[in-house]
């Protein structure tokens, strides 16, 4: 997988990791895994099932 963060929050996100002591990798990890959790089996973009509004 392969994602594109904008200036802003590539820096934030290697602060943050530089704070706690961890790679970016794991608090990406840690932040997709929180979204899946909060968001069950819901839909983000409000469609549930509906494959066709995701591109």
């Amino acid at each position: 997988m392969t994602t594109t963060l904008t200036f802003q929050r590539k820096s934030q996100l290697e602060r943050v990791a530089e704070r706690e002591g961890v790679k970016e990798a794991w608090l990406v990890r840690r932040a997709v895994e929180k979204f899946l959790d909060e968001i069950g089996a819901g839909s983000v973009l409000g469609t549930k099932g509906d494959e066709n509004a995701h591109g």
